[in-house]
């Protein structure tokens, strides 16, 4: 199948959800950081129903170019900006392009929705699921218009999310390795008493 660039600029904030692959929270002295990935290069989606038609699409690794991005991208919960849980723009939100997709990793608050994502994906509620809001700047459509692919876009947010688009990816929760040698130590001096 053939995929033909098409000039047409999308204004339009998308939202694309998936599971981000390898998922961790990790609890530190100094808080709490969720990483993994919120893209996977050339990883399809699950078909997306928008503008009357169905297609599936797959993000280039040039897609979002973070060198020249000047904007504060940030990381929500659903998608909703008033649910903060980091941004660029003060350092508490890390992205970074590599050959496997969008890393990133975000220095969750210490607030009841930072401790509700961190606990809601600790227990398994939250699977590490992400999506992201952009907009297209440039597009490669199939001949029967099924498959998108994105060439170049602008990146303006991360969400935890609860329904992936993506969903070829897992996620895991990892605890840091004090924490969790206190944990051991504590079961076996119960097992002792």
């Amino acid at each position: 199948m053939t995929l033909a660039a098409r000039p047409q600029k999308v204004t339009t904030m998308l939202n694309r959800s998936h599971q981000a692959h390898d998922i961790e929270v990790r609890s530190t002295a100094t808080g709490n950081t969720l990483s993994g990935y919120a893209i996977l290069w050339n990883n399809p989606s699950k078909e997306i129903r928008e503008g009357g038609r169905k297609f599936t699409e797959t993000i280039e690794r040039s897609a979002f170019d973070l060198a020249k991005q000047t904007n504060d991208v940030k990381l929500f919960f659903q998608h909703q900006s008033d649910m903060p849980l980091a941004r660029s723009a003060n350092g508490s939100l890390e992205l970074r392009n590599d050959p496997k997709g969008l890393h990133f990793s975000a220095e969750l608050p210490n607030t009841s929705l930072g401790n509700d994502v961190k606990e809601l994906i600790r227990t398994g509620i939250l699977t590490g699921e992400m999506s992201f809001g952009f907009t297209v700047q440039d597009q490669r459509w199939s001949d029967n218009n099924t498959k998108r692919e994105v060439s170049k876009g602008t990146l303006y947010e991360l969400s935890v999310v609860v329904d992936p688009a993506y969903p070829n990816t897992n996620s895991s929760l990892r605890e840091d390795q004090i924490q969790n040698q206190k944990r051991i130590n504590n079961i076996r001096r119960n097992r002792t008493m």
